[in-house]
């Protein structure tokens, strides 16, 4: 295990260098800021779905901030109302107070796995149709949360540790495919599967397009990284707001 002292050596460490490349960024920059009109004219006539390219094309970094305040926010709830609830073991008497239904038992996991299901079809088909990770994770935290109300809490067997480290993962995707973007092209969250401007090599292409034929790129994975994201943190604030100790 790292040491506390250890762990904010690094992150004050990680804060001081980011702070140093977005001042040098500012400092450096020799262009008119903000998105050419051309490119506002052409992008709204071939986006196959629009609402999909402005959240990670026309405002890619306004979404990741959307992102980082949900992790923000699931720290503070779990700030707010302890972290000792989210250690040990769930108690005996935690579940005393549910009801017995044979009904409920019996079709609650089924309706929670459907539930699933379709948050993962809302995040696959997001680049081409209404949907998307943020939907499909919401989705899916709600498949959770019947899961917990109908059986308890003891259900849930992903520990919250698990969902730490999904929700970590989640975001570390999406930044690194906008880094990647950022050093083949200049520009953050560069669609390398598509690659417009013929920036990137063709392997590199054919390895960040998304194989569905419709030349979606790395959308569709933006998509997958913050269904990641989303579920993992709207499952850990209400495993905290039940007073879950998984």
């Amino acid at each position: 295990m790292v040491s506390v002292g250890v762990r904010r050596v690094i992150m004050a460490s990680a804060l001081a260098v980011f702070s140093l490349l977005v001042l040098d960024a500012m400092m450096s920059m020799s262009i008119d800021p903000g998105v050419s009109r051309v490119y506002n004219t052409v992008g709204v006539k071939v986006a196959k779905n629009m609402v999909t390219a402005i959240l990670f094309d026309f405002r890619g970094y306004d979404t990741l901030g959307e992102a980082i305040i949900l992790v923000t926010g699931v720290l503070a709830v779990s700030l707010l109302f302890g972290r000792g609830l989210l250690s040990g073991d769930v108690h005996e008497d935690a579940d005393d107070e549910l009801r017995e239904s044979l009904v409920l038992r019996t079709y609650a996991p089924l309706l929670a796995s459907l539930v699933v299901v379709l948050g993962v079809f809302v995040t696959l088909g997001g680049h081409i149709t209404p949907g998307g990770g943020f939907q499909g994770g919401s989705i899916i935290a709600s498949g959770m949360l019947l899961t917990l109300v109908v059986c308890g809490r003891g259900a849930v067997k992903i520990s919250h540790p698990t969902l730490v480290k999904m929700e970590a993962a989640g975001v570390l995707l999406y930044l690194t495919l906008g880094i990647l973007g950022l050093l083949s092209s200049g520009y953050f969250l560069y669609n390398l599967g598509v690659d417009l401007y013929g920036i990137v090599s063709p392997d590199m292409a054919s390895i960040f397009n998304y194989p569905d034929g419709v030349d979606a790129g790395i959308v569709p994975y933006l998509n997958i990284a913050v269904l990641i994201k989303v579920s993992a943190g709207l499952t850990t604030v209400m495993l905290v707001l039940l007073g879950g100790k998984r």
